[in-house]
């Protein structure tokens, strides 16, 4: 049972003295963007741009809320600042969120499609008007989204084991937490909904107390962000990127449609000119 405020990340009010923190809602909106996901796999036409844009929002929002729900917690911005400086080096993930700021307030992110022999199409990122990393070129755009989310799950990973008992309720629940956090049991019967002096039973030890009470809280789902942050989906089945080999003719044409790229014109004068340069490699092979 979850017994804190609607809209709030915390087990306790402000008012109280101890404030019991969870990573429950940035998992939740590690989920959200697996959610999204999953619907861009099977997605085709304007609903995959819907669906790409729903994945950009939600998938950006994942370290938003982190920095709010840890805001208040003792070191905290000492261990973030690093990881920070870390995404804004990834040049993959710096292009993410270029890609929300992009479809957020400018429009539809530039991509090219194409249908595939076996039914069903593939997508590809366009570099406009940021050039697309070399770790996404030839990659449809699920896999890309793939390998971004699960970097964002394994961060969350790394939060967990810095910061285990404000990260997990049913941890700070425990004889290690109560230490750790130095809350009293005032703290932990105002969290739970319970009466003032309830806890004070002295013939029960304080480990099967805190035991007890840890039936009250919501335990963080940490298995769905390992899962994620091996392969989102990965228990589903219902993941299936399309095969792609980064030498497609979907690949020439994203190519051509970058600004960097010599030739330039519009979509169907680009399509032909990736056509007709195949056909001349064939001919001059």
């Amino acid at each position: 049972m979850w017994m804190g405020f609607q809209g709030s990340n915390h087990l306790l009010s402000d008012a109280m003295v101890h404030d019991f923190t969870t990573l429950r809602h940035p998992v939740e909106k590690l989920l959200e963007a697996e959610y999204f996901l999953d619907r861009l796999t099977h997605a085709n036409g304007l609903e995959f741009q819907f669906e790409l844009n729903a994945f950009l929002s939600a998938s950006r929002s994942v370290t938003f809320v982190l920095q709010k729900v840890m805001s208040n917690v003792l070191g905290f911005a000492r261990w973030y600042s690093p990881r920070q400086a870390e995404m804004k080096s990834d040049e993959a993930m710096r292009f993410f969120i270029e890609l929300r700021n992009i479809s957020q307030k400018e429009g539809p992110v530039s991509y090219v499609g194409c249908s595939l022999p076996g039914g069903g199409r593939t997508y590809r990122l366009v570099g406009r008007p940021h050039a697309v990393p070399g770790e996404l070129i030839g990659l449809d755009i699920s896999d890309c989204c793939s390998a971004h989310v699960a970097k964002l799950a394994r961060l969350l990973l790394e939060c967990v084991a810095a910061f285990p008992y404000h990260s997990c309720p049913c941890r700070a629940f425990t004889k290690e937490g109560m230490a750790a956090l130095g809350y009293d049991w005032a703290d932990i019967e105002a969290a739970v909904g319970l009466p003032a002096g309830y806890t004070a039973v002295s013939d029960i030890p304080v480990g099967e107390k805190l035991r007890i009470l840890r039936r009250e809280v919501e335990p963080l789902d940490t298995a769905s962000i390992e899962r994620i942050a091996a392969s989102p989906l990965l228990d589903s089945g219902k993941q299936q990127f399309r095969a792609t080999r980064g030498t497609d003719l979907v690949d020439d044409v994203a190519a051509r449609m970058a600004p960097s790229a010599i030739a330039s014109g519009l979509s169907r004068e680009i399509f032909l000119s990736a056509i007709l340069n195949r056909i001349d490699d064939i001919e001059n092979s």
